[in-house]
């Protein structure tokens, strides 16, 4: 290569110009055998001010200059430089670094000859920006989040160019935590986790492996939260509007709230006011300046309340609403007058206050959520009403677009208001038989009366203590459940008169005429209870009675007995009666004395006759059959033989619906303790035959018999739909009863223009459900048999039709091609295929031949029906011209229709 001289001699002597100066160059190489490979020529995935690079390959191109020209997305050619590199082995190396997000144009030649692919388009995505990153929410906030709780943020990345996200949770242990993905939309990602144990966890957030501003975020997740001592709730914890006051309300729960403290946390400084509203509760306002998502702290004894801190998110003021012009009033709102089980009704009027939205919530002082009910009228105007179910606090928080209106929260004391009449009063201060100078009481319930005040009076007669009326006094105590205590000791004997009023008003029954007995009187001792009957009394079985005193005054109670007891005990009740136990220990005829205050009550002595112990285990049933036949009378045998006790045999038969089945018990001739026990069963299924003997069980009772009645086809009922008729491609459906038929096979066949498929289930109740399924129409034969017998009425003859559809109707003949004036035009219409429908035809003349007549004329038709599900419809125009034929089957146009025929002057 290089310069060269050329000698050209004739006849050994240069010609001229010779020698010749040439210039050698190398030898041209092949550009088409040129390829590149590199990140750098990549349509995607390469960043605005990072470095890339692409290999250029020329083995076997042969020789020739490699050049790189990168242009920007503004068609500029130098503000990007690509730099060559020879790496060796015919591989050259270009590296560029783009400035512009946007597509590049890259052009590569060798020598001078565009390669393979040249030029090609690069986009280049904006620089990757982690600084530009933001993540908010609850779960990257530094306290607050408790085990057990959503830890909830969001990631936005739409102002922070190319990169890739990724977020890691390292728990307390220092292993990775589960994290979810919730969802990812146009740059913004939403994640949870769940905290199990707590602890401090670290997100960690990157954008492009590096981390977003804030990253890691340290998270002290605390201990599942305890009993609360504090509530926040109200439309400032969850949103609001720039520059307008954010409110919301904290409630006590509890005497003891703890210091209360508030922090805001966001975009900007945040003013907080508090205002004590003396009940326990406070509204608290806050006015954000700058839009974005806010934190809100709210403390108990420097400790977060559960959910606390609440995320609000704030947007910017469009001066689109304007809650300030928002009023609302009525009876509803109100600090009093509002009654439980009321309807509390108000309304809002937001005229001119923009379009809202309107949002109402309310709760009790218990922190339960109370149902408003909001009908808009129209022009702003709002009716709105809730139901307090409880008699306390209610508060009603009301927000026009986010922002709570004038004067909301309103806090609504609902009352119970007065019922004097659901006053009950009840209790032996109130009754007859008192005791003169024995202290006695009674009740006054007022729990749900309402709000009131209750007053007594009681008055002796005169005579009793002087000769005129007298007051008696009492002592009346205020019991925390809305009951009181009257207490009260009867002067003497004679007529108290005790009168109870609440309101002022006497409750129901009042006043109570009450009668004071003398103080002791032994004739009015009442004794009742197994251990004084006649019978029942066992040897070593301990048994009772009780001795009823009411009335009777206050005196010593003596029992004796003429044969020996033990384990004797007299226990006061406390209730003017007493509970005498003992357990006698011999056989035979007792005497037991009863004594108050020295003097024999009322029929005693008693007679007690002590039987010998219960052996129930020695009492059999014999011949007891566990099937039998309806109304068959059936017999068993009980023998009590070696039982003891009192002999007491009871035998109850109950039928399959629970209901008393008459039996007669009877002793065996010659035999004493063996008893014949007849019953007759009169319905089919399981008998319980209970035997008892002296209160107790038998072994085995109750026994269980079936009891089953003789196959009887006769008794069979069928009925349904499916068996008159039904649709194609739809289940017929009936039902079977063999209730009272007995027991036998039941047997099911469908005959037809097809084979239907049967379904039938047993219900479990003597029925049976029944369908079967036509697929072709015509006269199907349901055959029902009991016992190879068709039953009443089988077998039936149903009429299956096709199911209505005006789209299987098809119309053919002359009458749709031509017609002549005056001449019957026929057109054939088969609807056999159709289902039931009512068939109609109009023939409208569209356009006359001639213009004397007016087109909408119609022309007289007649629908002649087949009796086979095809009908022959005719025609008659009477005047030349074209007709529109609209055919209806079920008043739905058919296939085909309308249609357009030409009818031709007449002969």
């Amino acid at each position: 290569m290089g310069p060269h001289k050329v000698t050209v001699l004739f006849a050994g002597q240069q010609i001229p110009k010779s020698p010749f100066e040439v210039n050698v160059d190398k030898a041209l190489g092949d550009a088409s055998k040129v390829t590149m490979k590199g990140p750098g020529i990549e349509p995607v995935g390469n960043i605005a001010n990072k470095p890339t690079y692409f290999d250029i390959f020329t083995a076997g191109a042969g020789t020739g200059d490699v050049t790189a020209m990168v242009r920007d997305p503004q068609g500029r050619q130098n503000s990007v430089e690509a730099m060559m590199e020879d790496k060796g082995d015919n591989v050259y190396r270009c590296t560029y670094r783009p400035v512009l997000p946007g597509p590049h144009t890259i052009a590569v030649t060798f020598g001078g000859v565009g390669v393979p692919r040249s030029p090609l388009t690069v986009d280049v995505g904006p620089a990757c920006m982690p600084s530009a990153c933001r993540a908010t929410g609850r779960g990257l906030q530094p306290s607050g989040l408790r085990v057990k709780q959503v830890g909830d943020f969001k990631v936005d990345t739409r102002n922070a160019g190319s990169g890739d996200l990724k977020v890691f949770i390292k728990g307390p242990k220092g292993a990775e935590e589960p994290l979810k993905l919730l969802s990812s939309q146009n740059g913004v990602f939403l994640y949870e986790y769940y905290p199990t144990s707590p602890g401090r966890y670290c997100v960690s957030i990157t954008w492009g492996g590096q981390h977003i501003p804030k990253s890691p975020f340290d998270v002290a997740v605390g201990q599942e939260a305890g009993p609360q001592q504090i509530r926040a709730w109200g439309p400032g914890l969850e949103g609001g509007i720039v520059g307008k006051p954010a409110t919301f309300v904290v409630e006590s729960i509890g005497p003891d709230a703890g210091v209360l403290g508030f922090a805001i946390e966001g975009p900007s400084q945040a003013k907080i006011e508090c205002e004590d509203q003396n009940d326990g509760s406070c509204d608290v306002r806050y006015w954000p300046t700058e839009p974005g998502e806010y934190a809100i702290r709210v403390t108990c004894d420097e400790e977060d309340i559960e959910l606390s801190p609440f995320m609000a998110y704030i947007v910017p003021d469009n001066n689109t609403n304007h809650p300030e012009k928002v009023q609302a009033h009525g009876l509803g709102l109100e600090k009093t007058g509002c009654l439980v089980n009321q309807p509390a009704e108000f309304t809002v009027n937001a005229e001119d206050a923009g379009k809202g939205p309107l949002k109402i919530t309310a709760q009790d002082a218990e922190g339960l959520p109370v149902e408003v009910k909001v009908r808009s009228k129209g022009d702003g105007l709002y009716r709105c009403s809730y139901t307090p179910a409880s008699s306390l606090k209610h508060t009603v928080s009301i927000s026009w677009g986010g922002v709570s209106i004038a004067n909301s929260p309103f806090r609504v004391n609902v009352g119970r208001g007065s019922h004097p009449s659901l006053v009950k009063v009840f209790g032996p201060g109130v009754e007859d038989g008192l005791k003169a100078n024995e202290p006695t009481h009674f009740t006054v319930d007022c729990s749900g009366a309402g709000d009131g005040d209750v007053s007594v009076g009681i008055k002796c007669d005169a005579n009793m203590i002087s000769e005129r009326e007298a007051d008696v006094d009492f002592d009346i105590i205020s019991n925390a459940n809305d009951t009181f205590t009257v207490k009260y000791v009867p002067p003497a004997a004679g007529r108290l008169t005790v009168k109870v009023l609440f309101t002022d008003k006497e409750v129901p029954l009042s006043p109570f005429v009450v009668k004071v007995n003398p103080s002791h009187d032994a004739s009015k001792v009442k004794v009742e209870g197994p251990g004084v009957a006649r019978s029942g009394v066992e040897s070593g079985k301990p048994t009772h009675f009780t001795v009823l005193t009411k009335g009777a005054g206050k005196a010593p109670l003596d029992v004796s007995f003429s044969s020996k007891v033990k384990d004797f005990d007299i226990i006061d009740n406390y209730d003017y009666s007493q509970t005498v136990k003992y357990t006698p220990l011999q056989q035979g005829e007792m005497k037991v004395i009863v004594t108050f205050g020295g003097d024999a009550i009322p029929k005693s002595p008693f007679t007690v006759g002590v039987a010998a112990p219960l052996e129930i285990g020695r009492v059999s049933v014999d011949n007891l059959d566990a099937r039998v036949e309806v109304n068959q009378e059936q017999e068993f045998l009980v023998d009590t033989k070696g039982a003891g006790g009192q002999g007491h045999l009871e035998v109850e038969v109950l039928s399959p619906r629970q209901r008393v089945v008459p039996c007669d018990v009877q002793p065996q001739a010659g035999q004493v303790d063996v008893s014949v026990v007849r019953y007759t069963p009169t319905e089919e299924g399981v008998h319980a035959v209970n035997v008892s003997y002296d209160g107790h069980p038998v072994p085995g009772s109750p026994f269980p018999v079936e009891a089953s009645l003789p196959p009887d086809p006769t008794k069979v009922k069928a009925f349904g739909p499916g068996l008159e008729g039904g649709l194609v491609g739809n289940p017929a459906e009936f039902t079977i009863d063999t209730t009272g038929a007995g027991t036998g096979g039941l047997g099911l066949t469908v005959e037809g223009p097809t084979e239907a498929k049967i379904e039938c289930s047993d219900n479990g109740d003597g029925t049976c459900s029944v369908s079967y399924l036509p697929t072709e129409p015509g006269e199907y034969l349901v055959n029902i048999l009991f016992e190879n017998v068709h039953v009443p009425g089988s077998p039936f003859r149903a009429d299956i039709q096709m199911p209505f559809d005006p789209s299987k109707v098809v119309a053919s003949g002359s009458g749709l091609k031509r017609a002549k004036v005056g001449e019957t035009s026929v057109v054939n219409v088969d609807c056999t295929r159709a289902g039931p429908g009512e068939l109609s035809l109009e023939a409208a003349l569209d356009s006359p031949s001639s213009g004397s007549t007016p087109s909408g004329r119609k022309a007289k038709t007649e629908i002649i029906s087949n009796n086979d599900g095809t009908f022959t419809v005719t025609y008659v125009p009477m005047t030349a011209g074209m007709y529109t034929l609209l055919l209806k089957y079920g008043g739905k146009t058919v296939p085909g229709f309308p249609a357009k025929v030409t009818a031709d002057p007449g002969s």
